[in-house]
C-alpha cells in the first residue's frame, strides 16, 4: 500500500526480506542475527549493577567524568584472562 506517495512499513519490509532472500546463505544468516538482536528484549540490570551504576550517572549530571589520564590508564591496561578460563583451556 501506498500512502502519500510513500509505501508504509508493510511494503517496505516485504521489499527488504525480498532483497535479503537473494543474498548468500552466510549474509542471511547475519540478517537473522541483527534481526534476532534487535528484536530481542532489552537487557534489565541487577541490583547490585544498578547500585554501581547510578551514582556514576548522577555524578556525570553534575558534570564529574574520568580525566583523561583515568580512560588512557583503563585503555592501555592488557586483558588478563580469568583463572578459570586458563585453567580449562589447558
Amino acid at each position: 500500500m501506498v500512502v502519500n506517495g510513500m509505501p508504509d512499513k508493510h511494503t517496505k519490509l516485504e521489499a527488504l526480506f525480498n532483497k535479503v532472500r537473494t543474498l548468500s546463505e552466510l549474509q542471511q544468516e547475519l540478517v537473522a542475527e541483527v534481526l534476532a538482536e534487535m528484536t530481542a528484549s532489552a537487557y534489565q540490570l541487577s541490583k547490585d549493577e544498578l547500585e554501581i551504576l547510578l551514582p556514576e550517572l548522577a555524578g556525570t549530571d553534575r558534570g564529574e567524568y574520568a580525566s583523561q589520564g583515568s580512560v588512557d590508564a583503563i585503555l592501555n591496561t592488557p586483558w588478563a584472562r580469568s583463572k578459570s578460563l586458563a585453567a580449562s583451556s589447558r
